[in-house]
């Protein structure tokens, strides 16, 4: 049965009216590059390029020009926080933005490098810094060529269905152990959402699609540079709307995988891509022409009296453009200390065990010493809808109870933006010894505390 948001969206879009700028550019980066982001793979440099990366920015403004916000997505892992830090410093500077106006969000592609600094000294990792520093000067152009193509236009949402993702929180039948892969007994969110963007004249100049599912078609066996599914997604997307720019919002994944997963061949990604890209397309088809909505007119009498429907313009149009800046106070938990990393480091000699220590580093150094850390988010409203970016991966339980509690409004949940930290699993996960529990730096009622705040600011907000 539809959730209340999915039914209300059907009659009625959630829709912003201002002025909205797109631009996009590819960001590939060099074969040859450091590109070891499985434990399981034997290669470490990327051996060759599936389809390119890209880059894309959406800038909001409301029509008096008052409020400006920017958010820039990129075919990338993750950056780490300072990695973003030093990114995000560039683009604040150069524009003057305040730091809720800027959202950085990346695709979370695992086929994409691992931009470390840890990695520099090993094969390939020569290139690593010399892209990322040339990252900052690629947001700034997107931003100037997005100011600059900035018009009066009309963003409207709907959901719909997509059933590419699964709960990847499963267990190995024969040994009983928890792993990350298809878990058939519990239902994923399936829920898709898709923005579109049109021009005064109705025209598609852009459209959006936020979907829950990590980006792991491919995995250690592939040696090519990839966007995953994310690629034939867009470029079937992207042919059906004349080509009007597609972007990709990556949802509250921690839970959830796509049906074929951590395969050598590229058809996996795919066919992965053309599934979401198909069900992003029927949104699309589903959506009324923006500024009307499909009202009740009463009953015309015939073989059966009939309920009939029309459509019909809205009375207005939101134009409200806010952003909030929040942070959650999460309790750590409790972990090895450096030097006891360093110390298992010393001895360990499988590449899996290497990466799953090296990322366990990471996380003690982003967890720091302290009972409590604080975790920055950002929530904001585009007219009827809201965004809200995590540097964090939540379980989609985090997407699934915000839009249940705002029906009337579209949510759009970004996963990893600003700066990588952790997962934020659902309480029953921390009862077993899946991956997300392993990893995770908070404790088990993070999710919910976070969901909590987010849940506060969108009323707050509305």
């Amino acid at each position: 049965m539809p959730a209340p948001h999915e039914l209300t969206n059907r009659l009625r879009h959630p829709e912003f009216h201002g002025e909205i700028g797109v631009a996009s550019r590819e960001i590939t980066p060099p074969v040859g590059i450091y590109a070891r982001t499985w434990g399981s793979a034997t290669h470490d440099v990327a051996e060759g390029v599936h389809r390119p990366l890209l880059a894309s920015c959406l800038l909001f403004r409301d029509l008096a020009r008052k409020t400006e916000m920017i958010l820039i997505t990129l075919d990338a892992l993750v950056f780490w926080p300072l990695a973003a830090d030093k990114i995000r410093s560039i683009v604040q500077t150069r524009f003057r933005l305040q730091r809720e106006q800027l959202i950085f969000h990346p695709s979370h592609s695992h086929s994409t490098p691992f931009l470390a600094q840890r990695h520099l000294d090993r094969r390939g990792g020569e290139l690593i810094e010399p892209y990322l520093e040339w990252i900052p000067q690629v947001c700034c152009d997107l931003i100037e060529q997005a100011r600059a193509a900035a018009c009066e236009a009309v963003l409207s949402w709907a959901y719909g269905r997509c059933s590419l993702a699964f709960n990847r929180d499963a267990v190995d039948a024969a040994t009983g152990r928890d792993i990350c892969g298809l878990n058939l007994l519990e239902a994923a969110d399936d829920t898709v959402l898709v923005g579109r963007v049109t021009d005064r004249t109705g025209k598609i100049t852009a459209t959006i699609v936020n979907y829950a599912c990590h980006p792991v078609s491919l995995g250690g066996g592939n040696r090519l540079l990839s966007p995953d599914y994310i690629g034939a997604m867009r470029e079937l997307v992207q042919q059906e709307t004349g080509g009007a720019l597609c972007v990709f919002f990556h949802g509250a994944s921690g839970d959830m995988t796509p049906r074929r997963s951590y395969e050598s061949q590229v058809e996996a990604a795919e066919q992965n891509g053309r599934e979401l890209g198909f069900a992003a397309l029927s949104v699309l088809a589903s959506m009324f022409p923006p500024g009307q909505q499909l009202q009740y007119m009463g009953i015309e009498e015939s073989g059966t009296p009939l309920g009939v429907w029309r459509l019909q313009p809205k009375d207005s149009l939101s134009e409200k453009l806010s952003a909030q800046l929040l942070s959650a106070t999460l309790r750590v938990r409790e972990m090895p200390t450096r030097e006891q990393i360093q110390a298992q480091l010393a001895t360990a000699t499988e590449h899996y065990e290497i990466e799953r220590l090296e990322r366990t580093l990471g996380r003690r150094e982003l967890a720091g010493d302290d009972l409590h850390a604080q975790m920055p988010f950002t929530v904001w409203r585009l007219g009827d809808a809201f965004i809200v970016s995590t540097p964090a991966e939540p379980y989609s339980r985090f997407q699934q109870e915000l839009r249940r509690a705002f029906p009337d409004a579209a949510i759009a949940v970004l996963n990893l933006s600003d700066g990588a930290t952790t997962y934020l699993p659902k309480p029953a996960a921390f009862e077993r010894d899946v991956y997300q529990v392993r990893v995770a730096i908070y404790e088990a009622d993070a999710l919910q505390k976070v969901t909590e705040e987010a849940s506060a600011a969108i009323a707050a907000m509305s």
